[in-house]
Order: structure tokens, then C-alpha cells, then sequence
């Protein structure tokens, strides 16, 4: 039943702004329900209907505030789902363990050599009795590879990536060339030699130097001394042409280059206190043959024994 009186008492509450939220809701309740049949058509009640269609107006217009009110206050709260879940999901991504890269290493045996490609199509020949590291691939901003032994280095150019090859105590950055490295932990010296292209050399993040092509670093391990020699880098690559080939070598610097290359064990017999410095080739060598050449250069009896393990 309509109860105009009630209805009255709910507009002026409303005009006085003391309107509780149930009674807000109370006079739409009247508006929505009765609308029009709340007052007659007299010259009082126009006003009064005047007065009626000003405060539905104004609880229109008040709901509707209130209605965006809400919906901000609504997005707001999906807002700050979203970005919480977007943390939370961030901070997963950080908590749960990452994928490893797994490491490769190869391995030459004495008497043999090996090519490996690497992800990047870089071309890497191993020497022999030589063990090589890479990653399975090149994920960070630089492509960081690990030598110990010799081998040869074909490395595909990426400005954006440069390769670092660790061997022994040295450190050779490049971005695109061909080098030769030989660094045995048996050995002496670190020999890096350039074939083409330009590399840079360090220790311990100290730069030593810069090769251009022809020129090989000397480095002794010893006495940490370093040298800079122009000289033809075939000499130093020669091995892979299946070339021996010495240079000045000591007695001892070539019974370890051909025990490697043969796997072998030299025993030098009756070894003289002023035997030379040894300079040849051999190509494509047996091992008597080479052991003939040394034992007519050296005036030494050398005798061989085929090692057990590779």
C-alpha cells in the first residue's frame, strides 16, 4: 500500500541530506514501484510531483555517482589483483630453479685429432692429447670457451657475442677469426698464434696485447714473461695438415710433440749435455722414421714404448 506520508518524510530527509542508506534505498524502492501513481494531478501535487521528479533526480544522479564509485574502487581491486599476481608470478620465475646450461667437453686422445662445431657453427680442430669445454649453447652476451692442449680456432663473427677462450692463465677475446692456441698443462709456454683477423689478450682482466695476423704471444708460465714474434702462423698450424714441424724446438719441447702425436713413451738414452736445438718437418711422419731423424740429429739413442692409456 502506498504511504504518501512516508514517502513525503523520505523526500525532505533526503533534501536535508540525512537520509540513511536504507532509507536512500527505501525512497528509490517507492519511485521504482508506484512512480507516478504516488500523487494526483492538482496544482499542489504538481508542485509537490516537481518537487518528487528533482529528488529522483538527484538519487539518480547520486546512484549513479555512487555506481562509479564502485566500479573505480572495483577496478582498482582488479588492478591490484592483476599486479600482485603479475609479482607473484615474477617472483615464481625467480624462485623456481633455471634450467642449467649443460657443458660439453671433448676429448682428443693422444694420436688423434677431432673437429667440433660449435652452436654458433664456429669451427674448433683439436691436437692431440687435448680436451676442450664449451656450453651446449650461447645464451649470455659473450660465447666463453675452455682449452687445455692446442687447437685450432674458426670462429664465426658476431659483434654482438664475442668469444672467450680460457687456457691455462691466459684469456683470448675475439669476435670473428682464425687463431692457434697451444697451451698443455706439460708445457713450458702458452703460444697464441693469428692467423687472420685481430684478437686480444689477458690476464687476470689485465689486456697483454693486441696480435694482428702473423704475429704469436710467448707466454712463460714460469717466469710470467711475455713475448710479441712476427713470424708465418702455417709453422704453428702445420699440424693440420698432419705436419710436425719444428722450429728451434729443445730435445725435450719435441719428445713431448711426439709422444702426443703417436702415443707413445720416449726414453732418451745416452742423451747428450750439448745436444741442438732441433729444426725440421715431417710430413705425414711414422713414428720409426721420426725417432731415426732425431737419434741422427741429436746424437742420442731413443727408445719408445707404447703407452697403455690413451
Amino acid at each position: 500500500m502506498i504511504d504518501r506520508e512516508r514517502f513525503l518524510e523520505l523526500v525532505e530527509k533526503h533534501l536535508d541530506h540525512n537520509c540513511s542508506e536504507a532509507e536512500e534505498a527505501e525512497l528509490e524502492e517507492y519511485y521504482q514501484t508506484y512512480g507516478q501513481l504516488l500523487f494526483v494531478e492538482t496544482s499542489e501535487q504538481k508542485t509537490k510531483q516537481q518537487l518528487y521528479s528533482g529528488v529522483s533526480a538527484q538519487i539518480k544522479k547520486s546512484n549513479m555517482l555512487l555506481a562509479q564509485k564502485r566500479k573505480r574502487r572495483t577496478m582498482l581491486r582488479i588492478a591490484a589483483s592483476i599486479s600482485i599476481l603479475i609479482a607473484l608470478g615474477i617472483t615464481s620465475l625467480l624462485l623456481l630453479p633455471q634450467k642449467q646450461v649443460e657443458l660439453i667437453t671433448v676429448v682428443s686422445n693422444l694420436g688423434e685429432k677431432k673437429e667440433v662445431t660449435l652452436p654458433d657453427s664456429s669451427l674448433v680442430t683439436l691436437n692431440a692429447g687435448s680436451s676442450f669445454t664449451y656450453p651446449e649453447s650461447f645464451n649470455g652476451n659473450t660465447r666463453e670457451v675452455q682449452l687445455n692442449g692446442e687447437a685450432f680456432f674458426k670462429v664465426t663473427h658476431d659483434p654482438q657475442k664475442p668469444f672467450l677462450v680460457t687456457a691455462s692463465k691466459l684469456s683470448t677475446r675475439v669476435l670473428g677469426t682464425s687463431f692457434n692456441i697451444k697451451a698443455y698443462d706439460d708445457g713450458p709456454e702458452i703460444k697464441i698464434s693469428l692467423a687472420t683477423g685481430s684478437i686480444q689478450i689477458s690476464k687476470a682482466d689485465r689486456i697483454m696485447a693486441t696480435l694482428k695476423p702473423d704475429e704469436q704471444l710467448r707466454y712463460n708460465k714460469t717466469t710470467s714473461d711475455c713475448v710479441i714474434e712476427t713470424h708465418s702462423t702455417n709453422n704453428d698450424i702445420s699440424w693440420l695438415d698432419n705436419i710436425i714441424k719444428l722450429n728451434d724446438h729443445s730435445l725435450e719441447e719435441t719428445v713431448r710433440i711426439v709422444e702426443r702425436w703417436f702415443n707413445v713413451k720416449l726414453h732418451v738414452v745416452d742423451k747428450k749435455s750439448d745436444a741442438p736445438t732441433i729444426t725440421g718437418r715431417f710430413i705425414d711422419p711414422t713414428l720409426e722414421e721420426t725417432i731415426q731423424s732425431l737419434e741422427l740429429l741429436t746424437g742420442s739413442k731413443i727408445i719408445y714404448e707404447t703407452q697403455v692409456e690413451p
